[in-house]
């Protein structure tokens, strides 16, 4: 399912207010309002599952800048997960060995 990003979001705002809004677009699958762990309180973003990739990319264009509770929504565009099989990560960069003191105070390698 296409997920949708919503930002600056409002502390009252809940899972439901999502779903509702998002559902004047089209078939909503899930949200998700991020809380923190600590004092259960909204963090500020979520997201929107909607079923349709067509009503994930209306949404973000519709809802953008719109107003809910008292704050303009920032609302990312859906972009399809890229497969992580063919990403190039390059190489690690390996640390040299590090030297180790004797007993004597010399350095070993």
């Amino acid at each position: 399912m296409p997920r949708v990003y919503v930002g600056n979001l409002a502390e009252s705002v809940t899972r439901d207010d999502l779903r509702a809004l998002f559902s004047k677009i089209g078939k909503v699958g899930g949200a998700l309002v991020i809380t923190d762990k600590v004092t259960g309180r909204s963090r500020g973003f979520g997201y929107v599952e909607m079923i349709e990739v067509d009503d994930a990319i209306n949404a973000a264009v519709y809802f953008s800048g719109t107003e809910l509770e008292g704050r303009k929504l920032q609302v990312d565009q859906y972009r399809p997960a890229e497969s992580s099989g063919n990403k190039y990560r390059g190489e690690r960069k390996r640390r040299a060995p590090m030297k180790r003191s004797t007993s004597n105070g010399t350095a070993s390698a």
